[in-house]
């Protein structure tokens, strides 16, 4: 893979965090190209040759997938909020792509997932609910009473990371060789150490399509390091987060995830537009039971 290339990918995720962190805004191409050091001339063929999707396709499947994600968690919330929360200018707007892009209109979405949650017990992620910041808890009882989860709610710093973006389905095939990478690159630094690395999930396989589904492996760094080649830098917002504790085998990682949102559904809790991250204690291959021991960690709004 050539230098160019690789500094083309390098600043593209830069636009694409851009944009999904400022989701609710009307972003013009000017403003996401500077963002990512291009010219403005070039910035949107670019984008499109490395992400297989134009800026504004790009961004309104994020805005799209979002509110599919806010008509599940908040089941209570009006439609023409989440449009407006999600960047629509109407909610006759919103329900035209809406129905477009999921072939159905909202209010059928959001009928046919919690329908779907209620007979088979099941989680759509993300889900979220309302939020009180300076309560924690501990041996929390998933929404079905069948397990028992450690979860802490505290205030987490920012973290500055190194990663390797993959865009795909979200299976070992893809995300193995990203953390593969990383470890080559981070070994030799002596950056590698328990809850040092850690995996964002920035898309709900449940809604967006497999193939564009992003995920970063990750491992947090000093202030002053410099990325090289596929490594990039980005800083994880720091703030109110939901500190899920686990200890599982690979095959139990899936339940795991279930467990926190059952739990979210239940707690009175909301989830900040935020993606959320896995952070990794140990590696399961040095574990006497084959385990890992990680915390699934979900940012959580700090007001009403």
């Amino acid at each position: 893979m050539s230098s160019i290339h690789i500094e083309y990918k390098k600043r593209i995720c830069l636009a694409m965090n851009y944009i999904s962190q400022n989701i609710e805004r009307d972003l013009s191409l000017d403003e996401i190209a500077e963002t990512a050091s291009f010219s403005k001339y070039h910035f949107h063929r670019i984008f499109t040759a490395v992400v297989g999707e134009t800026v504004a396709a790009f961004t309104r499947r994020l805005r799209l997938e979002q509110a599919a994600n806010h008509l599940i968690a908040r089941p209570s919330a009006g439609i023409t909020r989440i449009a407006v929360a999600c960047g629509f200018s109407s909610s006759q707007n919103f329900a035209r792509a809406f129905r477009q892009h999921f072939g159905m209109t909202p209010t059928e979405y959001r009928d046919s997932k919690i329908g779907n949650m209620d007979s088979k017990n099941e989680n759509v992620l993300p889900l979220q609910a309302a939020y009180d910041c300076d309560t924690a808890f501990t041996n929390a009882r998933t929404q079905e009473g069948r397990s028992t989860i450690n979860v802490a709610v505290r205030e987490m710093p920012d973290l500055q990371v190194a990663y390797v973006r993959t865009i795909g389905p979200l299976v070992p095939e893809t995300c193995a060789p990203a953390f593969e990478k990383l470890m080559h690159w981070a070994g030799p630094r002596n950056l590698v150490g328990p809850g040092t690395t850690l995996a964002i999930y920035w898309d709900n396989p449940e809604v967006t399509p497999p193939d564009k589904c992003r995920f970063d492996a990750c491992i947090i760094v000093p202030e002053g390091t410099s990325p090289q080649g596929d490594i990039h830098l980005q800083t994880i917002s720091g703030g109110c987060y939901a500190v899920c504790h686990f200890e599982r085998r690979p095959d139990e990682i899936q339940q795991a995830w279930e467990e926190v949102y059952g739990w979210l559904c239940s707690s009175g809790y909301e989830c900040r537009d935020l993606p959320i991250y896995e952070r990794y204690h140990n590696h399961a291959a040095q574990h006497p039971q084959g385990k890992w021991i990680f915390d699934i960690c979900v940012p959580l709004v700090d007001e009403y």
